[in-house]
């Protein structure tokens, strides 16, 4: 008889599932997939020293964000900028990919005319050897109701389309806590609808970001802002189930300002998990260099952060080191990961009530039809998501949502399958460990 054997994937306390029914004894063999990993703020220097302290952390692209420096073609990016090309170049020398920054508002603080026109795109058709790296092209950041009249300009994205076909449009959304009447529209739901109706539906390449970042200051919130963390990426993944699109999730590491005063390893790791969790394909930061407002003579007047993934001299603090190690753990599995697409997410709470408002939305009834999992039990708030393939069948994740760092003991029942390979963890090297499901199958 063939056993049939699904993939259980672990990360610490968070447990993510993958059930793949197998045809033969052994592991199923998935096609050679990465995560794409990148940071903002981009280094300060343009050099190879800089770039290889960005790429060893496991950054995949460089996203062309930082207007920190005082305006001039060397410093800032924009399209047709001496910093945008010199960037390029390091790039291609070093293994990484880009994204560009469009940037219209610094080309007009830096050139004095900007862009004068609709089709920038193609004034400054600069980077043909260089398009082989550049997945996207940054064009606004939250922007409020009005700005779609620029940035969703039809002449405009069709200039776009033509000299970067394969390359994203990108357009980041913000958060539901932040709600909608801030950019000028009456809900959050009409804010997300618009980028749909205006921005996604126009290209082929179906793209959408957003961010979310849940650790704030303690005065101004006794817990962690987890109160709508999966609402938010719940519209985020169906809007990209929807339209079987690419999807960025920003998350945060940066530290006080606005933010707690410190982040932890665990803190990081749950991000990165949570992000996996709703089917991201792209991890970003915010922030690696730490942001900084510059005197016009180029002497630093504050920074924004004590400190991000860098210190604020540029140089790597513990956060760097945490995140090296979790890229590896991710990039190890993101094979099999990606060879799934994300589904649905459920919650599970052991008493079925949750002080947690975003579990207590969440909860609702199991999934349905399903090829391998049947139920789950928790010692405390628990986050289950399927994943499904038509080549591979099915994919589960279990992610631990308890407060206050708490363990989460969680027991998941399977059906017509005899063993688990459980991927992930500190130090995980990419070889699954084969476990045999107990008599009751769990």
């Amino acid at each position: 008889m063939i056993k049939k054997i699904i993939a259980v994937f672990l990360i610490l306390c968070m447990t993510f599932c993958f059930t793949a029914c197998e045809q033969k004894d052994g592991l199923l063999e998935y096609e050679e997939q990465s995560f794409e990993i990148s940071g903002f703020w981009a280094p300060y220097e343009i050099t190879e020293e800089s770039f290889k302290q960005y790429k060893d952390i496991g950054f995949t692209t460089l996203n062309m964000i930082n207007h920190s420096l005082p305006n001039s073609s060397e410093n800032q990016f924009y399209l047709g900028s001496d910093r945008t090309m010199k960037a390029l170049e390091l790039c291609k020398k070093m293994g990484l990919n880009a994204i560009l920054n469009y940037n219209d508002w610094k080309a007009e603080q830096c050139e004095g005319k900007g862009y004068n026109g609709k089709t920038p795109f193609s004034k400054f058709d600069l980077y043909g050897e260089y398009k082989d790296i550049i997945t996207g092209v940054h064009i606004a950041d939250e922007p409020s109701k009005n700005h779609y009249d620029i940035y969703a300009d039809k002449t405009l994205m069709d200039d776009f389309k033509k000299v970067y076909p394969n390359a994203n449009y990108i357009i980041n959304l913000s958060p539901k806590h932040a709600g909608g009447t801030y950019w000028d529209f009456a809900t959050y739901d009409e804010l997300v609808n618009t980028y749909e109706e205006k921005i996604m539906t126009y290209f082929d390449n179906k793209f959408i970001s957003v961010d979310f970042y849940p650790f704030v200051k303690e005065e101004n919130r006794a817990y962690p802002r987890y109160d709508d963390w999966m609402i938010t990426y719940e519209m985020i993944a169906n809007l990209g189930k929807k339209y079987d699109a690419y999807k960025t999730a920003i998350i945060q590491s940066s530290v006080t300002n606005e933010f707690a005063k410190e982040l932890t390893e665990a803190d990081m790791r749950f991000q990165v998990n949570m992000a996996l969790a709703f089917g991201f394909d792209h991890i970003q930061y915010y922030c690696y260099s730490v942001p900084a407002t510059y005197n016009a003579d180029g002497t630093i007047e504050s920074y924004m952060y004590e400190h991000c993934i860098l210190n604020q001299d540029n140089t790597p603090n513990e956060m760097y080191y945490w995140l090296q190690d979790i890229h590896k753990e991710i990039q190890s599995f993101s094979s099999v990961i990606l060879s799934y697409d994300w589904d649905s997410v459920i919650a599970v709470n052991p008493v079925g009530f949750s002080s947690n408002m975003d579990m207590s939305t969440m909860m609702r009834n199991e999934f349905t039809d399903t090829q391998y999992y049947d139920s789950a039990i928790s010692s405390d708030d628990l986050v289950i998501t399927r994943f499904t393939s038509d080549k591979y069948g099915e994919a589960y994740m279990l992610v631990n949502y308890a407060q206050k760092d708490k363990n989460n003991v969680a027991t998941v029942t399977f059906k017509n399958c005899k063993k688990v390979a459980v991927y992930g963890g500190n130090g995980f090297d990419g070889t699954p460990e084969i476990v045999e499901l107990d008599e009751e199958n769990k």
